[in-house]
C-alpha cells in the first residue's frame, strides 16, 4: 500500500541528506562583512526575482546567506545537487523548499503551492525569500531547465526567488529583465574592493607583510577564491626552510593556476576553452577583435556565451566592449605560453594587425613588440614617438626603444632610419650615433630616405642653435618628400624646424609664403594646427606684434590646458611672458619665465634659454642690474649644457676658425645670448665687455646694432650712424630698435631728423601694442617722444611714461648730494617733457602742492633754482640721459 503523499514527503525531509540541501551556509571563520552588497540585495528584493550570476569563489553564497539571516522576512535555502538534473527530482526539491518556507502552504500533491496556497499558509506575511544556490547544476539538461523555467514563471506573488549561479540561468533572463521581474548581479558587482580584500587577507594571515599585501589585494583583482589561495600558500610556506619566496606572493599563483582549470574550466568545453586562450592575449576586446584572433566568425557569439557562463568575461556595455578578469587573463597567457610559444607570438602579431587597422597604434606596437616582430614595431614606433612625448609619455618611447634588439639599425636603411628618429626623441646624445649610423646604411637610399636624412640632419643643427640654417636645411628636404612631408612624422617635425627658424629668427610675418605654406599643411590634422598655432605665438611676440601675439596665445589656451600637447603648453607660457613683459606685467612675466626657465623642452631647448634672457631683460629693466647678472650667468650655463648636448662644439670649430676674434659658436642662439651680453655690459658701464660680447653676434640685424649702441656709449655718434645703417630689420620690434638708436645717433646734429625716426618708432610700436622694447631702447630720447606723444593714443603714451627707463633709472646718483627718492626720480624724469606741472602732477597721481614739494627737495638736492637748471644738472650726472 502506498503511503500517504504527506507521509511520502516528511519521509523526505527526514532524509540527513535530503534536509543538507534546506540548510543555510553559515559564516566562514574569516568571512568579511560587505555592507554596499547586503544594501544592494535589500534593494534588489522588490524584484521577483533577484540573479547574483558570477564565477567560482567570488563569495556568492556567502553573501546570500549573511542577507537572509538579517533581511527580516522568512527565508529558506535550497542547495541543487547533481540528482536536481532530473526533473521529477527538481520539482520534489522546489516543493520541499516552499513547504519549509510555507509548513502550511503546499499543497498534497507534491507540486508547488498556488499563490492562494502561500498566502493561505504564510500567516499573512507579506514577502518571503527562496534562495536557490548552485543553479549551474542543472546546466545542460533541457527538461531540469524547463521545470525550472515553469516553476519561475508561475511563482506564486509572495515569493521572493534569489537564484546563485556561476553562470547565466537557464531563463528568459532579457524578458524578465524588460518586465521588471527580475534584477541581476554580476562579477563586476562582486568583485573585492581593495579595502575589502585587504581586510580578507589580512583575517586569513594576520602576520601578512605590506609588500605581499599590496601585491596580493592587486593580482587577486577582486576574486575572493584568490585572496583565499594566496593567504593559503604564504601560511603553508612561511615555515619552510628550503623555501625562497621572491616578496609579492608570485608562488601563490601556481594554487590559482589549479583552482583555475579544475573548478572554475573543468567542466566547459574545448570551444569555449580555445576562445579563452585565444583572447587572453587582450585585455579588452570585442567582436571583431575576437574574430580575428580566433579566427571564427562566430566569435562574438561565443563571447556572449562564456561571459553568460561566467567564465571571468565582464561586458563593459560599451559598444559590445568584453573585458576579462586579469589574474585569469595572466593564468591563461601563461598557459598557453609553456604549450604552444609560437603559437602565442602568432596571437599577438594577429592582435597587432588589428589595432592597427582600427587606429590604435599603441596597443599595435605593444602587440608587435610581444609577437617579436621588432621591424614593425620599429615602424609604428616611429609613427607614435613624437605624439607619445607631447603626451606626456616621451618613456613609452625610451620603454620601446629600449626592447628593440641591437641589431634593427642593420636590418635596412629605412629601418636605421627610424631608429634615429626614435632616439631623437628619447635622448639627443644617442641621436648622433644613431643618425651616424643611419647615414651609412642609407647611401643608396632614394629621395625621401635622403630627404628625411636630411631632416635629422637640420634637427642636430637646430640643437647647436642655428635656427636660421636647420630651417633652410629642413624647408629644402620637406620638398623633396612626397606630399612635402606631411604624411611623414619625419616630415611634420621637418615642418616645426622651418615654423620654430621663423620664429626664433625674430621674422615672422603671417602673410609670409612661407608661413602661409606651413599654416595649411599643419591644418590637415588637430595635433599639427595647434602645434603651428604655439610657434606663431611665440614668433608674433618676439617680433613685437604683441597684440597678435595675444589674441592668438588666447585662443590656443584651452587646448594646451588639456595637458594633451606639451611644446604646445611650454610655447604658449612664453609668448604669455614676453607679451606680459613688453606691456609692464613684471609680476605675471616673471612669474612665467622663471617656470619656463627651471625646466628643458626636449626637442625645443632653445625654449629654456630664451626664457632665461629674458628674464635677464627684464630684471635689466627694473633696474636690478645684480640679479640681472646672476640671471646672466644662469643663461650662459644653459648655453653651455645645450652646447655640449648637441655637438655644438664640433659642428661650429670652422665657423671659429674662420673668425679668430669669436668668443663662442657662430649660431643664432649665440647671437642671443650675445646681445644680451651687451645690453648688460653697456647697463654697467663696460664698453670693453660689451665688445667682446658683440663679437658672438653674427645675426644681421644685431650685430650693427649692438655695434651701433656701443659707439653710442661711447660717445662716438657718427660711428653709430654708420652701424645703423647697417641693420636690416625683420619685423616690427626691429624697426623700433632702429629708429629709436637712429633718433639717440642723430639727435645732436639734426633734432628735425631724431625727432622722425623717434616718432616713426612710437607710432610703429603703439600700433604693435609694444611698450618695454620703446622704454628701454628710448630712453635717450625720451624728450623726443614726449613731443610727439600726440601722434600716438593717450592710453599707450599714458603706459609708456610709467614704463621703468633702465638705462639711467637703476643706476645711483654721481655727485655730492643726497640720493633722490624713488618719487622724485619719477617727478625728474618728466621734466624734460613739455607737460605743465598741472599734467606733470596729473601724470603722478599727486597734487601740484605735493608735486611742488618733490620739485623744492630736488632743486636742493641737485644744487639748482629751476626746472631746466635740474634737467641740465641731472643730465650731467647721468641722472637723465642727454638728448
Amino acid at each position: 500500500m502506498t503511503p500517504p503523499s504527506s507521509s511520502r514527503h516528511k519521509a523526505r525531509l527526514d532524509s540527513p541528506f535530503f534536509r543538507a540541501k534546506f540548510k543555510t551556509p553559515s559564516a566562514p571563520r574569516h568571512y568579511v562583512r560587505r555592507p554596499r552588497l547586503i544594501r544592494l540585495l535589500e534593494d534588489l528584493s522588490e524584484y521577483p526575482v533577484t540573479v547574483i550570476a558570477a564565477p567560482a569563489g567570488v563569495g556568492k553564497t556567502a553573501l546570500a546567506a549573511e542577507w537572509s539571516r538579517q533581511c527580516g522576512h522568512p527565508c529558506a535555502w535550497l542547495a541543487l545537487d547533481e540528482s536536481d538534473r532530473e526533473p521529477d527530482q527538481l520539482r520534489h526539491s522546489l516543493t520541499a523548499a516552499l513547504e519549509v518556507l510555507f509548513p502550511h502552504g503546499a499543497a498534497p500533491d507534491g507540486a508547488a503551492p498556488t499563490v492562494d496556497e502561500v498566502r493561505d499558509g504564510s500567516d499573512g506575511a507579506a514577502r518571503a525569500t527562496l534562495v536557490i544556490d548552485d543553479l549551474d547544476r542543472i546546466d545542460g539538461d533541457e527538461r531540469a531547465c524547463a521545470a525550472l523555467g515553469s516553476f519561475v514563471g508561475n511563482l506564486p506573488a509572495s515569493v521572493h526567488l534569489v537564484l546563485l549561479s556561476r553562470r547565466r540561468p537557464p531563463l528568459p533572463m532579457d524578458r524578465l529583465r524588460a518586465s521588471g521581474d527580475l534584477a541581476d548581479i554580476h562579477f563586476e558587482a562582486m568583485r573585492f574592493s581593495d579595502g575589502e580584500a585587504a581586510a580578507l587577507l589580512t583575517a586569513l594571515c594576520p602576520d601578512i607583510s605590506s609588500t605581499d599585501l599590496t601585491a596580493g589585494v592587486r593580482r587577486a583583482g577582486g576574486w575572493a577564491a584568490a585572496l583565499q589561495l594566496t593567504a593559503l600558500w604564504i601560511r603553508s610556506h612561511r615555515y619552510s626552510p628550503t623555501m625562497v619566496r621572491t616578496p609579492g606572493v608570485v608562488c601563490a599563483e601556481k594554487l590559482v593556476d589549479e583552482y583555475l582549470w579544475e573548478e572554475v574550466l573543468g567542466s566547459e568545453g574545448t570551444e569555449l576553452i580555445a576562445l579563452l586562450l585565444s583572447i587572453a592575449v587582450v585585455g579588452r576586446l570585442n567582436s571583431g577583435l575576437a574574430e580575428a584572433l580566433t579566427q571564427r566568425a562566430d566569435a562574438g557569439d561565443l563571447l556572449e556565451e562564456a561571459e553568460g557562463r561566467g567564465l571571468f568575461l565582464v561586458n563593459l556595455e560599451d559598444g559590445g566592449w568584453f573585458e576579462m578578469h586579469g589574474l585569469v587573463r595572466d593564468m591563461l597567457v601563461a598557459r598557453f605560453e609553456r604549450r604552444w610559444p609560437t603559437a602565442l607570438r602568432e596571437q599577438h602579431g594577429r592582435a597587432a594587425e588589428w589595432f592597427e587597422s582600427v587606429g590604435d597604434e599603441g596597443s599595435a606596437l605593444d602587440h608587435w613588440l610581444r609577437a617579436d616582430r621588432p621591424v614593425e614595431a620599429l615602424r609604428v614606433l616611429a609613427d607614435l614617438a613624437l605624439t607619445l612625448l607631447e603626451t606626456g609619455r616621451g618613456a613609452s618611447v625610451a620603454h620601446g626603444v629600449d626592447q628593440l634588439p641591437p641589431e634593427i639599425v642593420a636590418t635596412d636603411g629605412e629601418s636605421a632610419l627610424r631608429y634615429a628618429w626614435c632616439q631623437l626623441v628619447v635622448d639627443r646624445g644617442r641621436f648622433d650615433d644613431a643618425l651616424a649610423l643611419a647615414r651609412a646604411e642609407c647611401v643608396d637610399g632614394g629621395p625621401a630616405v635622403q630627404a628625411d636624412l636630411d631632416v635629422l640632419g637640420a634637427a642636430a643643427v637646430s640643437f647647436a642653435g642655428d635656427w636660421d640654417r636647420a630651417g633652410a636645411a629642413a624647408h629644402t628636404a620637406l620638398h623633396a618628400l612626397p606630399d612635402h612631408g606631411w604624411s611623414d612624422p619625419i616630415g611634420r617635425f621637418g615642418w616645426r624646424l622651418v615654423t620654430h627658424s621663423i620664429a626664433f629668427t625674430e621674422c615672422w610675418d603671417d602673410p609670409a609664403p612661407i608661413v602661409v605654406e606651413a599654416r595649411a599643411g599643419s591644418s590637415r590634422d588637430v595635433e599639427g594646427r595647434w602645434t603651428f598655432e604655439g610657434t606663431r605665438a611665440v614668433g608674433l611676440a618676439l617680433a613685437g606684434r604683441v597684440l597678435e601675439a595675444q589674441r592668438v596665445a588666447a585662443a590656443a589656451r584651452q587646448v594646451a590646458d588639456s595637458g594633451r600637447y606639451a611644446t604646445l603648453r611650454a610655447e604658449l607660457a612664453l609668448a604669455d611672458a614676453l607679451v606680459a613683459r613688453e606691456t609692464g606685467d613684471r609680476v605675471r612675466a616673471q612669474a612665467s619665465l622663471d617656470e619656463l626657465a627651471a625646466r628643458p623642452i626636449h626637442l625645443v631647448p632653445a625654449l629654456q634659454l630664451i626664457a632665461q634672457l629674458e628674464l635677464v631683460q627684464l630684471r635689466m629693466n627694473a633696474g636690478q642690474l645684480h640679479e640681472a647678472g646672476e640671471a646672466f650667468v644662469v643663461a650662459e650655463a644653459l648655453f653651455g649644457e645645450a652646447e655640449m648636448s648637441s655637438g655644438a662644439s664640433s659642428r661650429s670649430r670652422a665657423a671659429e676658425d674662420a673668425d679668430p676674434a669669436s668668443d663662442g659658436p657662430a649660431s643664432l642662439l649665440a647671437s642671443s645670448l650675445g646681445r644680451v651680453g651687451v645690453d648688460l655690459a653697456l647697463a654697467t658701464d663696460d664698453p670693453r665687455a660689451a665688445s667682446r660680447w658683440a663679437l658672438r653676434v653674427v645675426d644681421s640685424f644685431w650685430r650693427p646694432m649692438c655695434e651701433a649702441k656701443i659707439h653710442l656709449a661711447l660717445g662716438q655718434p657718427e660711428d653709430a650712424l654708420d652701424q645703423v645703417g647697417e641693420a636690416l630689420p625683420r619685423c616690427p620690434r626691429h624697426a623700433v630698435l632702429r629708429d629709436l638708436v637712429r633718433a639717440q645717433a642723430v639727435v645732436h646734429r639734426d633734432r628735425g631728423a631724431a625727432e622722425t625716426a623717434a616718432t616713426h618708432a612710437m607710432e610703429t610700436a603703439a600700433h604693435h601694442g609694444m611698450l618695454q622694447s620703446v622704454a628701454s631702447e628710448g630712453a635717450a630720447v625720451m624728450e623726443l617722444i614726449e613731443l610727439g606723444a600726440w601722434r600716438v593714443p593717450d592710453g599707450w603714451m599714458d603706459q609708456l611714461r610709467h614704463a621703468p627707463l633702465p638705462t639711467w633709472a637703476g643706476r645711483d646718483v654721481k655727485g655730492p648730494i643726497d640720493d633722490l627718492t624713488d618719487r622724485e626720480r619719477d617727478v625728474l624724469r618728466l621734466l624734460p617733457s613739455r607737460l605743465t606741472l598741472r599734467e606733470i602732477a596729473s601724470e603722478l597721481y599727486v597734487s601740484q602742492n605735493t608735486l611742488k614739494f618733490h620739485l623744492r627737495a630736488i632743486y636742493r638736492k641737485l644744487g639748482v633754482a629751476s626746472r631746466a637748471g635740474a634737467v641740465d644738472s641731472a643730465r650731467q650726472m647721468r641722472l637723465l640721459p642727454h638728448g
